[in-house]
């Protein structure tokens, strides 16, 4: 770990990052976790749908496996109706909209066997310019707690750093133009998991 001071303060900093690392990062998580634009897609399909219920069913599986929640994604889904998933969806994705996105991934994650990592993974593909995923590798590598503050905490952090990202030099026009709060926080992923 590094000791920094900072405005006459002294910090410990878990985990540095330059701006020119941010594009090759990307790149690895993108092959370590294929189809991520995917279920991006099945996101927006999903709002568009006003939430149906089988669709939400079929979206929390899909996400629940694409973040390596085979084991007890079926314990999800028999423990949750369908209409109880797809108002936990609708209901987080709206508070996410209106501004309150930890709010939104509590509400998801009031259905039952279905905790903060995976509740972040499911706001986050429904709301990527929004919402980031907050893990236990996360978790565990930066301080962050699991719980509605800490999720927030990490969020306001991500956003920070995304708009230092957008102001670098280092970094293709496009490529800050494009970046997405969701992506500060894979990088960050990525960077940790040493992708």
């Amino acid at each position: 770990m590094t000791i920094a001071q900072i405005d006459g303060k002294f910090a410990i900093v878990r985990l540095d990052l330059t701006p020119a690392e941010i594009p090759d990062l990307l790149q690895r998580h993108a092959a370590h976790f294929p189809g991520a634009s995917g279920l991006e897609e099945a996101g927006r399909a999903l709002v568009a749908s006003g939430f149906d219920a089988e669709a939400s069913r079929a979206f929390i599986r899909r996400v629940c496996e694409w973040g390596g929640g085979h084991r007890f994604v079926d314990r999800v889904l028999e423990s949750n109706t369908k209409k109880q998933i797809a108002s936990a969806l609708r209901e987080g994705y709206t508070n996410a909209i209106d501004g309150r996105v930890a709010e939104g991934v509590e509400r998801i994650r009031g259905l039952h066997y279905l905790g903060q990592s995976f509740a972040s993974k499911q706001l986050r593909f429904l709301a990527p310019t929004l919402a980031v995923i907050l893990d236990s590798v996360l978790r565990a590598r930066l301080g962050y707690e699991e719980t509605v503050s800490g999720y927030r905490e990490f969020l306001a952090d991500c956003r920070a750093l995304l708009g230092h990202a957008q102001a670098s030099d280092q970094l293709d026009a496009g490529l800050r133009a494009a970046l997405r709060v969701c992506d500060i926080e894979t990088v960050l992923f990525a960077k940790i998991q040493g992708y």
